[in-house]
């Protein structure tokens, strides 16, 4: 006999449960499978790795020192697979896996990829949960990933992920055409108290959240009457006058409704760029940002109201230091 990469599993697999029948349903095994096979791994070793006890096992002092070092290769041997795949990927031409929200910056990551690397394929979904495009990153199912963040609710990337602030979006707020403050093009955030606003429904980034909260802040609460992630439903509700909506700075038509923005600009995400550090895009992260910030800064110039608010003093609030 000789050590394995399994025996090592086992092994782990039963110091970090703290028992063996709850390391055996983790290893999809037998109880009396993983007992027999402790114990050819402890003959083969010349001494107990576990003191069993009613409560479950204990490492020994050998146990310990093996299920530390174990630890460490199996670590390195994960590392060794993931390098190994992504040549092979490398090689094979693999897709760039981009997710991330429904944002301009995304499109724009889309495009900057499909010009830099014009000999590989760039896959592309749209998610809206933090929590799965997270879990995307971890697993390398997504490469890169354009995400959202808002005050209180930072985004905690998993190990091998690195991030970097792409922009600071304000939020601006629709109005009917004909409503008392359609002609002032700035409001404080005080000034939409008692108004009827329709949001997007509750999610995981925490926006609906923040929103509530600033409100609060700024002496009011939030009256939501209609719950809708529709943007068209959204907007027909604020021209006909049934509620205010929150608007991205660049959008589709908004016929019917007038924009005007909020005073320190208390309403606002941040959009994040994140990518995994073993992707074949981690060196190339410095060119895409520059190209999706100017992208961006392009449809700025066409956005004739988001144009003013930007020329106006806005860009010092939105661009990263």
């Amino acid at each position: 006999m000789r050590l394995e990469i399994r025996h090592l599993e086992l092994v782990v697999a039963i110091a970090e449960a703290g028992s063996l029948r709850r390391a055996a349903a983790r290893l999809h095994l037998t109880q009396p499978a993983v007992t027999t096979q402790l114990k050819r791994i402890e003959q083969f070793l010349g001494g107990p790795l576990f003191v069993r006890s009613a409560e479950g096992v204990l490492p020994t002092h050998t146990g310990t020192e093996l299920v530390r070092d174990a630890q460490k290769v199996l670590h390195g041997f994960d590392a060794l697979q993931r390098a190994a795949r992504l040549n092979a990927q490398h090689e094979a031409g693999a897709p760039v896996r981009v997710g991330g929200i429904p944002a301009q910056q995304f499109s724009l990551l889309v495009n900057t990829l499909t010009t830099m690397l014009p000999r590989r394929d760039v896959t592309s979904r749209t998610i809206r949960e933090t929590s799965a495009l997270t879990a995307l990153l971890r697993s390398g199912e997504l490469d890169v990933a354009v995400m959202r963040a808002f005050p209180g609710f930072p985004l905690i990337p998993p190990a091998g992920v690195e991030h970097r602030l792409l922009l600071r979006e304000p939020f601006f707020i629709g109005v009917a055409e004909d409503h008392a403050l359609a002609a002032r093009g700035e409001v404080a955030l005080a000034d939409l108290a008692g108004e009827k606003w329709v949001m997007p429904d509750p999610d995981d980034s925490g926006m609906n959240e923040f929103f509530a909260r600033t409100c609060a802040s700024a002496g009011f609460d939030q009256r939501i009457t209609h719950l809708t992630n529709e943007a068209h439903v959204a907007f027909a509700l604020t021209a006909e006058g049934r509620a205010i909506c929150l608007l991205y700075p660049i959008g589709t038509d908004r016929t019917g409704i007038a924009t005007v923005s909020l005073t320190g600009n208390p309403l606002y995400r941040e959009l994040v760029l994140a990518w995994r550090t073993d992707s074949p895009i981690a060196s190339l992260v410095n060119e895409i940002c520059a190209k999706i910030d100017a992208g961006y800064l392009a449809l700025v110039e066409d956005s004739r109201f988001y144009r003013k608010w930007w020329h106006g003093g806005g860009s010092a609030f939105a661009l990263p230091l």
